[in-house]
């Protein structure tokens, strides 16, 4: 094990347990994990970690089959619209591999217990103003998904609403648009123009706007 990685060797996060050093991915720690179904399954250390602390359940993915599979008897709704939001939620705050976990689990955007435990909990919440067609909303980008926190949008309203609160991975650290904003001294409309014209964001946010033409966006 490298000198600088830390030994997780028995933590458990949910169903999964750590039992050795696998290697490193060139930033972070890799860890073998036993699930409790005897698969096993390598992850990122750190991520684990941050999984315990925030009470996710974690498995090699078979717990998650054999919950689906229960709910799906119950519920009758596993192709429902609603269903697949519910388990992409899920997915994007919970699994590491997850192709949009770096902008939902690993801020710390979680879900609620509640809806962790099943779809009929979620819908219980969330049916009876839902609407076909539309998109689940956190009102505030910052907060995990709980009753108080999600409400159903149109697709449009979703993506004007994702457009102002869009993470940036700025030279000074993650950033909203309008934090980045103020931080580097560009207009909000200016350097939204620039990101949506395809520019490289450290020269968005390091271009001064056209002098003796304040109208200019670029």
């Amino acid at each position: 094990m490298h000198h600088r990685a830390k030994d997780i060797t028995g933590l458990r996060v949910g169903f999964l347990t750590a039992m050795k050093y696998h290697g490193s991915d060139g930033k972070k720690s890799l860890w073998e994990m036993l699930c409790d179904c005897g698969k096993t399954v390598v992850q990122n250390a750190s991520e684990m970690q941050k999984q315990k602390k925030r009470g996710i359940t974690a498995s090699c993915g078979c717990m998650r089959r054999s919950t689906i599979g229960q709910k799906n008897t119950s519920h009758g709704m596993s192709h429902h619209p609603g269903y697949s939001v519910w388990r992409a939620m899920l997915d994007r705050c919970g699994l590491s591999t997850h192709h949009a976990f770096y902008n939902y689990g690993a801020r710390g955007i979680t879900v609620c217990e509640k809806w962790q435990q099943g779809f009929d909990a979620f819908w219980q919440d969330m049916g009876p103003s839902y609407t076909r067609g539309l998109t689940l909303e956190r009102l505030d980008n910052n907060a995990g998904y709980y009753p108080g926190n999600c409400a159903w949008r149109t697709r449009k309203q979703q993506s004007n609403n994702q457009r102002r609160n869009r993470v940036l991975d700025t030279p000074s650290g993650q950033m909203t648009l309008s934090q980045a904003s103020e931080e580097f001294g560009i207009g909000k409309t200016t350097l939204t123009y620039r990101l949506d014209q395809g520019w490289p964001l450290l020269a968005a946010l390091m271009t001064a706007p056209k002098a003796g033409n304040r109208k200019s966006t670029i």
